[in-house]
């Protein structure tokens, strides 16, 4: 008898199992922050200042994306889609907190880990000026250009998905980006003639 009514539980636990399968949610949060913590860490560090900074933000992401967890639909998006407009509401809060306080130009030495996994002590330096010129040329972007190049850049999400996110068309995307990064270069250009380069 006691088999009996541990396979009966056990199978309603895999009916419970399967139903949550089928609607895109994890067993647990802890699931969805294993998967999706690397992207939403990446996206928001394009877009702040310093290692902590992101850090600090992507746990804030994580704690109000398990209070509206109850909220989620995967019929309107996707986990990381979900994740990722939280993220874009917790980053305007940031900077819009940083703009009260003034400047959002990153120093160089707030970009270390950008450039860590670079061998050469002469390589980290360059590829550090050149991360430090583009960061500080993003911020004379308007809100949407940078948007799509921290999905695209920051994130590594797909066209496809950052379409998704936006809600807007594959081709859109593709302008946006496209257009996105000829403003960013005129404007690393503008500001240091002569010393950009491509790659």
């Amino acid at each position: 008898m006691a088999h009996s009514t541990d396979s009966a539980r056990h199978s309603h636990s895999g009916t419970r199992a399967s139903e949550e399968e089928r609607r895109g949610l994890p067993h647990d949060f802890a699931a969805w922050y294993e998967a999706y913590r690397s992207p939403v860490y990446r996206y928001v560090r394009y877009r702040v200042a310093s290692r902590e900074v992101a850090e600090d933000v992507t746990s804030d992401v994580f704690l109000k994306a398990l209070r509206a967890f109850g909220r989620y639909d995967p019929q309107r998006a996707s986990p990381k889609t979900w994740l990722l407009r939280i993220a874009r509401n917790a980053i305007t809060d940031h900077l819009r907190s940083l703009r009260r306080k003034g400047s959002l130009h990153v120093s160089l030495d707030r970009i270390p880990d950008l450039v860590a996994d670079i061998p050469s002590q002469d390589e980290r330096v360059m590829k550090q000026e050149r991360i430090q010129r583009l960061l500080n040329g993003s911020q004379t972007l308007r809100s949407a250009d940078r948007e799509v190049l921290s999905l695209r850049y920051g994130a590594g999400l797909s066209n496809a998905e950052i379409a998704e996110h936006l809600d807007i068309s594959n081709n859109a995307v593709a302008v946006r980006i496209h257009r996105a990064l000829k403003r960013l270069k005129d404007a690393v250009q503008a500001d240091h003639p002569g010393r950009v380069h491509d790659g």
